[in-house]
């Protein structure tokens, strides 16, 4: 993979990670994120990462992920892709170290 994450995270393999998203600086007032789809690279079949995100606010322009598991000394590329209600689509990806 090519691209160079936004931010880089550490994390131990027995943590689950709580990250906060705040797209709202990039959104216009009324607009409100509507999806939100991760990809997760490498994937290590023994041991992958678990994601999972909603929304921490009533406008929708906030996030908040849960990241768990990963192999140890290994470091993740979180692929995210968000797409808003009013057509904009924005990929940013995000690094997690995983340490023993």
């Amino acid at each position: 993979m090519s691209t160079v994450p936004v931010r880089t995270y550490r994390k131990a393999v027995i943590e689950r990670r709580r990250l906060y998203l705040d797209y709202s600086c990039w959104l216009e007032p009324p607009e409100q994120l509507t999806d939100v789809q991760v990809t997760v690279f490498p994937y290590t079949e023994a041991a992958p990462i678990v994601v999972s995100s909603g929304y921490t606010d009533a406008e929708h322009k906030k996030l908040t992920m849960f990241v768990a598991g990963g192999e140890g000394n290994t470091t993740y590329t979180l692929q995210m892709v968000v797409r808003t209600d009013a057509g904009q689509i924005k990929r940013d990806d995000i690094g997690i170290m995983v340490v023993p």
